[in-house]
């Protein structure tokens, strides 16, 4: 684990996606807003669509969030354009537009989504170069931690960890996960660990900076409180925390 300053990243509580609900659709400005104007952190997600645009968005595909059956990183951004996110009059934003509107007032945890294309990297750091607020950067695809820790060694960078199989995480990266193993491979600063998954090997857990998602149940804080320095949270704000100085 690379040695560098994370303070910041382990005691503001992490609102998931923003601060959404029925009315503010995930990962659009009004969900920022709110968590900008509680004194919340941000976690959300980029994508890179198929014109090499950087937006900010979750799924892969744009049916549950717009309700087109389509992979959003095989669509251009004109296309994209038009489309809002649960039917609300909020588009889908760009990255820069999405560091325009923060502009350094609250961090920021940027999650990448894994790409079918090359190219991601080299523009993230490019338009976070520009950018004076604090941040870091992680993925479950641990070649994309890397290649961002390659370009920019100064950047705070971390591996999403999950034990659910997937194309990113499949069976032998969940065994893998138990030792962190991949710590071999990539440098980071941090660890973001599904809270259903822990505790995992806690001896080798307490070495690290956790911080674990989601938070949705005060039975999911009371786990988090044992296991992780931070949290990122959803919707319903837990109604008592021991991490950071506000109390939800």
């Amino acid at each position: 684990m690379r040695k560098t300053d994370i303070s910041w990243l382990l005691n503001k509580p992490i609102t998931h996606r923003g601060l959404f609900d029925e009315n503010f659709p995930e990962n659009t400005q009004p969900a920022f807003k709110r968590a900008i104007e509680l004194g919340y952190a941000i976690e959300m997600d980029v994508q890179m669509t198929l014109d090499n645009v950087l937006v900010v968005y979750h799924d892969d595909n744009l049916l549950r969030v717009c309700g087109v059956d389509k992979d959003i990183r095989e669509t251009t951004y004109d296309e994209l354009k038009s489309l809002r996110p649960m039917g609300k009059e909020y588009p889908i934003m760009t990255f820069s537009e999405f560091l325009s509107f923060v502009n350094g007032r609250t961090p920021l945890l940027i999650e990448v989504k894994h790409q079918k294309r090359k190219g991601i990297e080299e523009l993230l750091v490019k338009e976070l170069d520009g950018y004076s607020g604090l941040f870091a950067v992680q993925s479950f695809n641990p070649n994309i931690v890397k290649r961002v820790s390659v370009l920019r060694p100064n950047f705070t960078v971390g591996v999403l960890c999950t034990r659910e199989p997937s194309k990113i995480a499949p069976k032998i990266v969940s065994k893998l996960m138990n030792v962190f193993a991949f710590k071999l491979y990539v440098p980071f600063n941090f660890l973001s660990v599904r809270v259903k998954d822990l505790p995992i090997n806690y001896k080798t857990i307490k070495k690290y900076n956790i911080i674990t998602w989601t938070v949705k149940t005060e039975e999911d804080l009371k786990i988090a409180e044992k296991y992780a320095k931070n949290i990122i949270f959803e919707k319903t704000v837990p109604t008592l925390t021991n991490f950071g100085e506000k109390k939800f």
